[in-house]
């Protein structure tokens, strides 16, 4: 065994979707792939344009076997997700081989303190291999997945740092790199660039908004990914005052809401300071505070942070918001 990793190129496209779209991998993936080589290709080239992404070739004695991403790269959060599969069905043994180093270069090049995994319930090898490297289950990201019509139970898996750094499969190391990839390279949005859609509970609307809580990265409410039907619900009753898709170029980026407590809630596919700031900045500008309720809401503004989301704090910090108080939720 001599495994090693590689950049993928638009020529590695036809490869990249065999292996993808073959029964024994696709069984065990959230997604059906159903394109063709050139949309792949443009895929690949696509991928080299986002800093929260990136993807390798696995190789073993120098001959492509599978591939392997990082995804939801977050280096403020200093978290990720990630993936693989060994696309060759002669060496599918080799498997077990391929994430201790992958955790090693995260954990030691790219400065991330917490690693997480999501598998189908009945991926059992995949879930029982990421115990042995010292996974921990995470239950509140627990979800259902519909996946061609059938629901699946998605079953969520976090690696910290600290963890496997201590443990014996920290001694694998390979090289993983990185010259198409330019993280640091994820631009702020300016406030020029910024549309506001007003939720109406339109079908596509509804759906981009259970996306985006898919793809959430900090939570105060949500423990789990509520069903579709719940969802659709949810929206169609409009709980908030206003309610919105933001938009940036035409590329929908996040949602943004004001209770008629005057809480303003925002999420950003984004984790740059400045595209909170400039969100806020905006619906500031445009929308006042309802008159104070004495013991029902405040005569102004006001935003609820989870722990975890630095950005939205350095943003507040920014805008010179301050402070009022923290809550604490009982066991």
């Amino acid at each position: 065994m001599n495994l090693s990793f590689r950049e993928i190129d638009p020529e590695d496209a036809e490869m990249i979707l065999h292996w993808r779209t073959s029964p024994r991998v696709t069984k065990f993936m959230k997604t059906v792939v159903d394109h063709g080589v050139d949309e792949q290709k443009r895929w690949i080239l696509n991928c080299r344009k986002r800093p929260d992404f990136y993807h390798w070739l696995i190789q073993d004695q120098g001959e492509d076997i599978g591939y392997i991403s990082l995804t939801d790269y977050n280096p403020i959060n200093k978290t990720a997700s990630w993936g693989f599969y060994v696309g060759d069905d002669e060496r599918v043994r080799l498997g077990g081989w391929v994430p201790p180093p992958f955790y090693h270069f995260c954990f030691t090049h790219l400065g991330i303190e917490r690693l997480d995994a999501e598998m189908l319930y009945f991926n059992t090898s995949v879930i029982d291999l990421h115990r042995l490297h010292g996974y921990s289950f995470a239950p509140q990201r627990d979800r259902i997945l519909n996946k061609a019509g059938k629901d699946f139970l998605l079953v969520a898996m976090s690696l910290e740092k600290e963890i496997f750094m201590m443990g014996r499969f920290a001694r694998f190391q390979a090289d993983f790199p990185t010259d198409h990839w330019k993280p640091e390279l994820e631009e702020s949005i300016d406030i020029a660039d910024l549309r506001f859609e007003e939720v109406s509970g339109t079908p596509e609307q509804i759906e981009i908004l259970l996306d985006l809580l898919r793809k959430r990265k900090h939570s105060i409410s949500h423990q789990r990914i509520p069903d579709p039907e719940d969802h659709a619900e949810f929206v169609t009753n409009h709980p908030y005052r206003i309610w919105w898709l933001v938009r940036a170029e035409e590329r929908v980026i996040g949602a943004a809401y004001l209770s008629r407590e005057n809480a303003l809630g925002i999420q950003l596919t984004t984790d740059q300071p400045k595209s909170y700031q400039a969100v806020i900045e905006k619906i500031r500008s445009e929308n006042h505070p309802l008159p104070a309720i004495p013991s029902v809401r405040p005569g102004f503004l006001y935003v609820n942070v989870a722990p975890d989301n630095r950005s939205l704090y350095q943003a507040l910090l920014k805008l010179g918001a301050k402070q009022t108080q923290s809550s604490f939720r009982l066991p």
